[in-house]
């Protein structure tokens, strides 16, 4: 899927953004009480495993303009809010194995294809 992206990008002469929205796990009120400062560290962790993510793709795609951003928020709607002034939005879809038929996209895509302005690729990977 960022493969995708970035070739895209390459042929657009366009800026990839990725974006990736996360939560803290559990029951995450009790996690903030226990140590106030686990918000910053799962951050950290998020945007390390982003940058790890990316890398390779951002050394093979050198002219390619890379954003990353690793936000706190359901991935749904942090991906409809940053494709506002997107060209194209591009979107994962896992393969289940064996194939069911029908397209059975996850709540992340389904929110993404019906609120984003922007057109919308939906790759499958996995």
């Amino acid at each position: 899927m960022l493969a995708f992206a970035f070739q895209e990008a390459a042929r657009r002469g366009a800026t990839v953004r990725v974006v990736h929205g996360w939560t803290l796990p559990g029951p995450s009120a009790y996690a903030i009480v226990a140590d106030p400062g686990i918000g910053e560290t799962v951050g950290g962790q998020v945007a390390h495993a982003l940058a790890e993510l990316v890398g390779p793709l951002r050394r093979s795609y050198r002219d390619v303009h890379v954003v990353e951003e690793a936000v706190v928020g359901a991935a749904g709607v942090q991906l409809v809010e940053a494709s506002k002034a997107a060209e194209l939005v591009v979107v994962g879809r896992r393969r289940r194995h064996p194939a069911p038929l029908g397209p059975h996209l996850g709540h992340v895509a389904h929110a993404v294809i019906h609120h984003c302005p922007a057109p919308v690729a939906v790759v499958p990977f996995g």
